[in-house]
């Protein structure tokens, strides 16, 4: 495996080796409009001079990079394929390159293959005039597990704590998490109704991991309800296995982040969920979908109570979300199955 990304600081090495893959950094960072531009450039300089050690290429977001790709992947003669979403993620975008539906389509003209993990993306590309015969139907979905055995958790739990002592988890508390980049205004009623149930006396903490930059208004906002010690702001991680592990409950705040990811990780490994409404919400899973919604700190507050007193009935019905997920989404080994398919054949477009 070789990644290519971004090299975020001049003091950091231009290539190096991590867990086996091959990991290569370009300069500039991608920060502003004119870095977006030249890091374009170099990306698709590197592809181009790296092209005949691959079988095919793929882009994860429909985005200006996807449009620089196209726009020379005819010369390369190798199957493009990328993935179009109205998530809405924007995370590690320029404003000047974020792109409407409309843009985001029109970048996906050129390719062999797009992925539409749901039907409104798939309208959508039809309706701005993209050949059915090149869209295929493959839902987000995370194909792995974590266990979550009494023995699997205290190993997670160790694990952890030697990454950092702050990651530690009190006898006889529970855990709240919430993952991924998200704003104050998603994050305020998360920590809001933390705070309340901490003031009805809950043992519990919150960890908020992958948010960002640490937010002042949140800080101040856990620092004047005095819980700094139970809710707390970390980087991201790389590898969610023992977070979903120890998690007794994950909050989804940030739908257009969570979705591809995270939230199916912990929905995956039986992870009760408490998720934003919102329309994201509604047309990630089927409706009668026993999911858990909140729209305000107070309604949040409503459902952490009701957590805190059915416990196993909130666990009993994680793994019934999970298996009717399973049921209208496709299971993770069909959506494997629609990937290899997809891969295998892909070659049949790149005279297009």
């Amino acid at each position: 495996m070789h990644v290519v990304t971004a090299r975020w600081h001049p003091s950091w090495p231009e290539s190096l080796m991590l867990r086996g893959a091959s990991v290569t950094r370009l300069l500039p960072p991608p920060r502003n409009n004119w870095n977006e531009g030249q890091f374009q450039k170099h990306v698709v300089a590197w592809l181009g001079h790296h092209v005949d050690n691959y079988d095919s290429i793929y882009v994860d977001r429909s985005d200006g990079l996807l449009a620089a790709i196209s726009a020379k992947a005819s010369r390369w003669r190798k199957p493009l394929i990328a993935r179009f979403s109205l998530d809405g993620d924007t995370q590690g975008v320029a404003k000047g390159q974020w792109l409407g539906p409309a843009a985001a389509a029109d970048a996906c003209r050129r390719c062999d293959r797009i992925i539409a993990p749901s039907a409104a993306a798939h309208r959508v590309l039809i309706s701005q005039g993209i050949e059915s015969q090149i869209i295929e139907r493959i839902p987000d979905w995370v194909a792995s597990h974590a266990p979550r055995t009494s023995e699997a958790r205290a190993a997670a739990a160790g694990s952890l704590f030697q990454v950092s002592s702050d990651l530690v988890i009190p006898a006889r508390t529970e855990l709240i998490v919430h993952y991924g980049t998200a704003e104050a205004e998603q994050l305020k009623p998360v920590v809001t109704a933390v705070c309340d149930l901490l003031d009805r006396g809950a043992s519990v903490r919150l960890w908020i991991l992958g948010g960002g930059s640490p937010s002042v208004e949140v800080h101040d906002l856990v620092k004047d309800r005095g819980w700094h010690r139970e809710i707390l702001q970390f980087d991201g991680f790389d590898d969610l296995e023992e977070i979903a592990s120890v998690a007794d409950l994950a909050i989804v705040s940030n739908p257009s982040v969570a979705y591809q990811f995270s939230a199916l990780m912990f929905l995956q490994s039986d992870v009760p969920l408490i998720t934003v409404d919102g329309v994201e919400t509604k047309s990630w899973l089927a409706e009668g979908q026993p999911i858990k919604h909140y729209s305000n700190a107070q309604d949040l507050l409503e459902q952490l109570l009701d957590w805190q007193i059915h416990r196993h009935q909130w666990n009993a019905e994680a793994a019934t979300v999970r298996a009717h997920a399973e049921k209208v989404r496709s299971s993770p080994a069909a959506c494997f199955h629609r990937w290899e398919t997809l891969l295998r054949t892909a070659s049949i477009g790149t005279s297009r």
